[in-house]
């Protein structure tokens, strides 16, 4: 259910960045406060964390089921899978921020780019154990 909400709430933000950079970026007398713009995606990042944080968590019981428990995660590489649509989505945002900077409109730009990539990490599954 909380990956569903990280699907709805994401891309939301992302609109909200997108549309506050193409009004920075079209210099008219509209614009829209970077401020709200940052709390919009700060409140879809919540969903998104705690969807990644529930994916670990099931990751770790899965390991414990099969070894025992489990004290460390692997620090290089924690087994999950992320469907590639997202993964690509976040690498087109990550491209996207620096694309934008030192242009005005570049922190709605890093503000949308943020929120894909927690999309991306929201949607991860854990993988065989």
């Amino acid at each position: 259910m909380i990956r569903r909400i990280a699907r709805i709430a994401a891309p939301a933000a992302v609109a909200v960045d997108c549309l506050g950079a193409w009004l920075d970026g079209r210099d008219g007398g509209v614009r829209l406060s970077l401020t709200l713009a940052a709390m919009i995606t700060a409140a879809a990042l919540v969903p998104c964390a705690l969807g990644f944080l529930a994916a670990i968590g099931k990751r770790l019981r899965q390991a414990a089921s099969v070894r025992g428990p489990v004290r460390t995660v692997p620090p290089m590489r924690l087994p999950l899978v992320v469907p590639r649509g997202y993964v690509g989505a976040a690498v087109l945002g990550g491209i996207a921020t620096l694309a934008a900077m030192g242009e005005g409109f570049g922190l709605y730009i890093f503000l949308a780019g943020v929120a894909l990539i927690a999309l991306a990490l929201s949607q991860a599954t854990p993988g065989r154990a």
